[in-house]
């Protein structure tokens, strides 16, 4: 799975792989704001030029990873911004004409009585001139390595 998200720039792209029905997104309440740290990641002064997303991303019923996603705004179109607030499209195919890169930060592996088998951390960057447009920490759950009907 790491080796995947590391060569493929949307995670939701690499969980459908495994699932023979489309992915489902499923909003999550997202009251948390950045962190100081998340600001400079973005490259941003001030927590109102960020957003918050919290999803979960499902094959049918079963539950593949649960996602938090900080993206600033202002360096995505209005189009992309209505359907991120409006919609359950996955962040990835929402920003798509970016074209943007995953730039990894941290992969680890927690301990197995965390319910998680990948906890993965990345900057998404926007490909015409390398502008952070997200930070996501994705946590991916048992279900995610094995195919799904």
């Amino acid at each position: 799975m790491k080796d995947r998200l590391d060569h493929n720039p949307s995670a939701t792209a690499v969980l459908q792989e495994h699932c023979s029905l489309p992915i489902r997104v499923v909003r999550l309440p997202a009251h948390e704001h950045p962190s100081p740290d998340i600001l400079l990641l973005l490259e941003v002064q001030d927590a109102n030029q960020v957003r918050t997303r919290h999803v979960q991303l499902l094959c049918g019923d079963i539950a593949l990873s649960d996602a938090w996603n900080w993206y600033v705004p202002e360096r995505l179109t209005p189009g992309m911004n209505r359907v991120l607030e409006t919609t359950d499209t996955p962040f990835g195919k929402a920003v798509a004409e970016t074209h943007f890169q995953r730039q990894r930060l941290e992969s680890h592996f927690p301990d197995a009585s965390a319910g998680v088998v990948l906890k993965n951390r990345a900057i998404l960057r926007r490909a015409s001139d390398n502008a952070p447009i997200s930070l996501v920490v994705e946590d991916y759950l048992p279900a995610a390595l094995r195919p799904q009907p």
